[in-house]
């Protein structure tokens, strides 16, 4: 296997991230890394159009992006204009952090040289520096192994979690801590924690704390916040319902200026714990082993469903309110001392 040196990328770098939030936010560990190793190296990050804004205000590693065109369902190109696209930018080198084959093939045709990723989906023999994935593997580890190994291992540790920020204007002015609250929908199937246990686990904290709730979700799970609201307004308990009423940036910055995070998505903790924003994880069954995706925090509380359902969408209901309530006013008190 060749190793790179540092002397010989005298042009651009390629990043191509993952396509989801959360692997999106463990991957700027990687990314810190690269910049570290090619500090005047234009280094171009190529991005789906959904992620592109909360990368497009963060300055601190200089970074050019490049919006991939093949996910824009408004402006679609094709693989081979997009190629031509990066082949003007001269790039070198390109580190790729999807394991799809399709962004092999995109590197090959942009003529890079060096091309680092994943053996997954038959892919190998497009890429330069291919490498075996360990599954067990963190997906932090995962993304900052492609930039350590192929320079022969200079980093010993991965960089703290980090996510610009800036203060939210959609937050109600409130003297009470402000809880955001997701619980998902149905859309989330077998991770949805169902909405009246979800109401219990508020009403349960609002009893011990009275705090100021902002529910948040994507369209798709207006029906379920919509109810939780409803109820929580009949019981007289503070709350925001901002269902389908942020963009990504807005999130963040909604999420940064809370007090606590309770939510069932590893997106929104991953979040959270890139702007240092204390969180309850409630995990039922997900997509991935939760010891690969759990984020690397110390301001949280884990609650993972370990009984003895043997319904998928039953295993996240074996956590109750009251656990849910106890941890998050644990974490709530210790922001108070």
């Amino acid at each position: 296997m060749k190793q790179l040196i540092n002397k010989k990328i005298t042009g651009s770098i390629l990043i191509i991230p993952p396509k989801y939030i959360g692997d999106a936010i463990n991957s700027i560990a990687a990314t810190t890394l690269l910049r570290e190793l090619y500090p005047d190296n234009q280094i171009i990050l190529l991005v789906k159009p959904l992620l592109a804004p909360i990368f497009e205000r963060d300055d601190r590693l200089n970074l050019t992006i490049m919006i991939d065109q093949r996910c824009n369902k408004k402006k679609l190109s094709s693989v081979f204009s997009l190629a031509k696209k990066i082949r003007n930018n001269n790039v070198q080198m390109a580190v790729i952090m999807r394991s799809g084959f399709s962004e092999a093939l995109l590197c090959s045709l942009a003529k890079i040289k060096y091309k680092i990723g994943y053996k997954k989906n038959g892919r190998s023999w497009l890429l330069s520096h291919s490498y075996k994935l360990n599954n067990n593997h963190h997906y932090i580890n995962r993304y900052c192994r492609l930039v350590n190994e192929p320079h022969n291992n200079p980093f010993s540790a991965s960089p703290p979690p980090y996510l610009f920020s800036q203060k939210s204007e959609l937050i109600e002015t409130t003297s009470k801590p402000v809880v955001v609250v997701y619980y998902g929908g149905v859309i989330k199937k077998q991770r949805h924690y169902p909405s009246h246990q979800a109401l219990k686990s508020l009403a349960y904290l609002n009893e011990m704390t009275p705090c100021h709730f902002i529910l948040v979700g994507d369209n798709q799970e207006t029906a379920e916040n919509n109810k939780i609201s409803k109820d929580l307004y009949q019981q007289q308990i503070d709350h925001q319902d901002l269902t389908g009423l942020t963009s990504l940036t807005e999130l963040v910055d909604v999420i940064a200026n809370a007090n606590l995070l309770i939510t069932i998505d590893s997106g929104a903790m991953h979040i959270a714990a890139a702007t240092k924003t204390a969180f309850v994880a409630v995990v039922g069954l997900g997509t991935s082993p939760w010891s690969t995706v759990e984020p690397k925090y110390q301001n949280k509380i884990s609650l993972v469903a370990n009984g003895t359902s043997l319904h998928d969408a039953e295993i996240i209901t074996e956590i109750t309110p009251e656990t849910v309530a106890n941890a998050s006013a644990s974490l709530l008190a210790l922001e108070d001392k």
